[in-house]
């Protein structure tokens, strides 16, 4: 039998059988039906469409109700020609993927635990490195009109050449003239611009737009706002280590929670206190001792080692 006549006959199965499409979504079509539907254009948008709607994570819907209460509804109307109750079955289903998430405008979530880094490869080849704790989301289909990405935490990106990339953060959107920064959002805000050229909007500031050309930063707390130079080929945590230059502790110990499982109970300490060092992401007893012996800050770790209680 040709193509054309098993599409046919499939055709003709499908419509007369009410019960086709959900035996072909749980795979329970006879291996005959299964051949002869795959032969069609019908099958082609269905599948495309049961793929598109597994990617999602909508709402639960009990399918059973909604099945028997779309039937229910077909019975009490006139029926019509077969070939106009294909399509119905065809705008049933595509309703059913548009009240799971709308999955056109759906979100894609990048997400870093505490001492976890991710690469993300984006598919104009532009790279973003996640650093530790951190997220990272955009729409699915977002390189089509819309390059923009939203970011909680830190991330270094390499963009390719082109015009419309913007981040997302929480003091303001990061739109790329060049290709290579790195954007520190977590108590306190940085971006870093290592090559080529970004500008920052924000309404946080009181001055709204800055420009960094390589070697430049802003730096945003919320006490100030400070634009300076910076001399570093690439940022330190893509070496596995954190450096800092006439920073508060409290920046400090803020910062090396975001790769070890640990609280501070600082009370006892001066939290202002500027400090200049490192500390590495791979070893939690190198890192403290580095951190806080420097300072003179005595620390002890509760029983269960994930409270270091600080006192001077």
């Amino acid at each position: 039998m040709s193509n054309k006549q098993d599409g046919k006959r499939m055709m003709k199965n499908y419509d007369t059988d009410d019960t086709f499409l959900g035996r072909w979504i749980a795979g329970e079509l006879s291996e005959e039906e299964r051949i002869a539907f795959e032969k069609t254009d019908v099958f082609k948008q269905f599948d495309f469409i049961n793929k598109e709607s597994q990617l999602l994570q909508g709402p639960n819907i009990d399918t059973e109700a909604a099945l028997k209460k779309v039937k229910q509804q077909l019975e009490t109307k006139p029926r019509k020609p077969k070939v106009v109750k294909l399509w119905q079955y065809m705008a049933v289903a595509s309703i059913v993927i548009i009240s799971a998430g709308f999955f056109i405008n759906s979100s894609k979530t990048y997400t870093t635990a505490i001492g976890e880094t991710q690469t993300i490869t984006l598919i104009d080849g532009s790279v973003i490195n996640l650093n530790a704790n951190s997220s990272l989301s955009h729409k699915r289909y977002f390189l089509s009109k819309d390059k923009q990405v939203t970011l909680t935490g830190e991330a270094y990106f390499t963009i390719t050449k082109g015009d419309g990339f913007r981040v997302e953060t929480s003091k303001g959107t990061v739109e790329v003239l060049g290709t290579q920064f790195n954007i520190r959002d977590r108590e306190d805000f940085n971006l870093k611009c290592y090559e080529g050229k970004v500008r920052l909007n924000s309404s946080k500031t009181q001055k709204s737009n800055y420009v960094l050309t390589q070697g430049m930063q802003v730096s945003i707390s919320s006490s100030k706002t400070s634009e300076t130079i910076f001399k570093e080929e690439t940022p330190s945590w893509k070496q596995g280590h954190s450096t800092f230059v006439d920073q508060p502790i409290s920046n400090v110990l803020e910062e090396l929670i975001h790769y070890y499982p640990i609280e501070f109970e600082t009370n006892s300490i001066n939290t202002n206190r500027l400090f200049t060092g490192s500390f590495i992401h791979s070893n939690l007893d190198t890192a403290l001792k580095a951190t806080l012996i420097p300072m003179g800050i005595e620390y002890k770790k509760s029983d269960t080692g994930n409270v270091i209680v600080l006192s001077e």
